[in-house]
């Protein structure tokens, strides 16, 4: 039965490699679900602010469980012999996973660049995100046209019991999806990287930025996952045994997902784990946690300015006179105009609400 031509052995290590997957694939689902459902609890309720980022991110977390799902039939969790029907199935399912996976990707990071253009950003970034979500998709769809489109017969990419068949060497698969792992990792990279610098400048408590900027560069490791797989990948084309490469690779497939479905969404759970840290006197903020990020809703804002100038006034007298010319006086005013300016402006990009329920006001919880 060895030497029987239907049939491959599962090594033992293939076996190991198939519990490996299971043991760090499935708890990482089970993790990526919370920030999720915490990210759809914001958007949802109690006003609806569900937006185009969060359909996105919806569709590339079904596309990567759909892609889980389809990496099933290699999982062979002892050492034994297959049938050749088997093996075919295993081939097919794991074909139609790449384009699954790519799409899945695709998605995500559409996703992140969306919430991230929530923001009123310079120039330079907005042209940068379009740039990246341009890229990600010309991508995919190569991707998708080499996947579907390398083979004659198009059934022989996933069917190896075709008898006469013209499809490019291994060799030549290989360099392709190396040289898209290449353009996948920069844009992982970017996109993880970015969120950072962005929040980083924010004027908020040193403690709460790197909060904020540990959440959002947890999708480094998605690019490590990535890395890896490019890695074996490119080792394709050797003589070790490929159903542990596959494996490999489709451990670190799913790891990438999950990771990045994470990524995109915990900023949700800023919320959470900042009331959490004050259980144990850990305060990151001292005033309202829920105040926007980026801007102070108009009316704090004009009280903030009110009492700088009162104070400016107390060091400076509060006499008749003379005290009407000094700095506090025209620092007063000054505040004055400012606060009047700022009313108009913020009451046109948050729909004049102090409490942040205009359209536009950004919650970090919202981004």
């Amino acid at each position: 039965m060895e030497g029987a031509p239907t049939q491959i052995w599962i090594t033992e290590r293939a076996a190991l490699l198939a519990r490996v997957h299971v043991g760090v694939t499935v708890p990482l689902l089970a993790l990526c679900l919370v920030p999720f459902f915490a990210r759809i609890h914001v958007r949802v309720w109690p006003v609806w602010r569900f937006g185009l980022d969060d359909a996105f991110i919806v569709a590339g977390l079904v596309s990567s469980i759909v892609d889980w799902a389809l990496f099933v039939p290699e999982l062979y969790f002892h050492a034994q012999w297959i049938s050749f029907r088997e093996v075919i199935r295993a081939v097919i399912h794991a074909n139609f996973g790449i384009p699954v996976w790519c799409t899945s990707m695709t998605l995500i990071k559409t996703s992140v660049a969306l919430t991230l253009l929530r923001l009123p950003l310079r120039r330079a970034w907005i042209v940068a995100l379009y740039l990246i979500m341009a890229t990600q998709i010309a991508y995919w769809l190569a991707h998708i046209v080499y996947a579907f489109a390398k083979c004659r017969p198009v059934y022989a990419a996933w069917d190896i019991s075709v008898p006469n068949y013209q499809c490019p060497s291994e060799a030549t698969d290989a360099l392709v999806y190396t040289i898209g792992s290449a353009i996948n990792i920069s844009t992982d990279v970017a996109l993880s990287i970015a969120p950072m610098f962005l929040f980083w400048n924010l004027r908020r408590p040193l403690r709460e930025r790197i909060l904020i900027c540990s959440l959002t560069g947890a999708g480094l490791f998605a690019s490590v996952a990535s890395a890896q797989k490019a890695i074996v990948t490119a080792s394709w084309t050797g003589r070790e045994d490929k159903w542990e490469k596959a494996m490999t690779i489709a451990t670190w497939t799913i790891t990438e997902q999950f990771v990045s479905v994470l990524a995109a969404c915990s900023p949700s759970l800023k919320g959470p784990i900042q009331q959490l840290l004050g259980k144990f006197g850990i305060v990151l903020v001292k005033s309202n946690a829920y105040l926007s990020f980026v801007h102070m809703p108009s009316a704090m804002r004009e009280q903030e300015l009110r009492q700088q100038a009162r104070e400016w006034l107390g060091e400076e007298g509060m006499g008749t006179g003379p005290a009407r010319s000094s700095p506090g006086v025209a620092r007063a005013r000054e505040a004055d105009v400012e606060a009047s300016r700022n009313k108009s402006v913020f009451a046109s990009t948050s729909g004049g609400a102090s409490d942040m329920s205009g359209p536009q006001g950004t919650h970090f919880e919202d981004v």
